[in-house]
């Protein structure tokens, strides 16, 4: 399993003195310094989405060391460690394959709603339908995401995305089991972010009550593109990516957009870790296209 340096990273920059330095540059948390082998830059690509991680590297010994100190953690902090990856997964996958064109379907009943396992055969009859009627058009493979949750009155309902080609009135016509309202989806600046934590919380909602109890979140086909992952060393030291992350609110848009082409700069994360040195930037752009379009 890849390391996931940013579950060590986790304590957001703080402000900086009136001399414009970061206070938690003073001391570093532990004996596991950087050294000779430096930082790493990492970049995912999901559709018009790039992430580009910067961390320290460390040697066998001292990555031994840190696994030590992820599992003393507290099972809360764990819990959203946990969460915040899962969530950062559906983003990516979100935005590697569905676009504008694409839509968010909103399936209900009618009258009493079913069970979790009714509601569950009557989705997987509801993709076959579709599937067939793509592939007699010729169209593309059918792509979906879907989550199965409950409104406050703990009425079952079903959020998907699915890509385009088929008509809205006539998805509704093909679940008729209830009301089916089938928006195109709106990415902006950050994506899909906002329907991938709307996804997220639906199943998050069923898992809280009891119903979900081991089971996934969400559920997709398995013709999804998987975003794609680069690394390479950066000949940095820590000093110098300590003076970089000190000015980074300032110039992070400037360096980002000079090292990726094309992308417009999005936001920027600067932290630090309570266990390990060093420092851990995150920054996110998108394609002009895409944020114009």
């Amino acid at each position: 399993m890849a390391w996931e340096y940013a579950d060590l990273f986790d304590a957001e920059q703080e402000p900086a003195d009136p001399e414009g330095q970061l206070s938690f540059w003073q001391d570093e948390p532990s004996g596991l310094h950087v050294g000779q082998m430096g930082y790493r830059r990492r970049t995912t690509k999901a559709g018009p989405r790039l992430e580009a991680e910067i961390y320290p590297v460390f040697g066998r010994e001292e990555r031994g060391r840190l696994r030590e100190a992820k599992r003393n953690q507290t099972p809360e902090k764990q819990r959203k460690l946990n969460e915040r990856r899962a969530k950062r997964r559906l983003l990516l996958l979100i935005d590697s394959n569905f676009t504008a064109a694409d839509y968010h379907l909103t399936l209900t009943y009618a009258g009493d709603p079913p069970d979790l396992k009714r509601c569950q055969r009557d989705v997987k009859n509801f993709i076959d339908r579709v599937r067939t009627r793509r592939k007699r058009r010729n169209l593309t493979d059918l792509k979906y995401i879907y989550a199965i949750g409950h409104d406050s009155a703990a009425r079952i309902h079903v959020h998907m995305i699915i890509n385009g080609g088929i008509d809205r009135d006539e998805l509704e016509e093909i679940w008729a089991k209830g009301r089916t309202n089938a928006v195109r989806l709106q990415p902006d600046e950050h994506g899909l972010q906002g329907i991938a934590n709307y996804l997220f919380r639906q199943n998050a909602g069923m898992k809280e009550a009891g119903k979900l109890q081991g089971k996934k979140t969400w559920t997709s086909s398995k013709n999804l593109k998987r975003p794609k992952t680069r690394k390479r060393d950066c000949n940095c030291s820590n000093a110098r990516v300590r003076r970089i992350a000190g000015d980074i609110q300032n110039e992070a848009k400037e360096i980002m957009e000079r090292l990726y082409p094309g992308y417009t700069f999005v936001e920027c994360r600067v932290s630090h870790s309570d266990i390990v040195d060093g420092i851990y930037i995150r920054c996110v752009m998108r394609k002009w296209e895409a944020v114009s379009g």
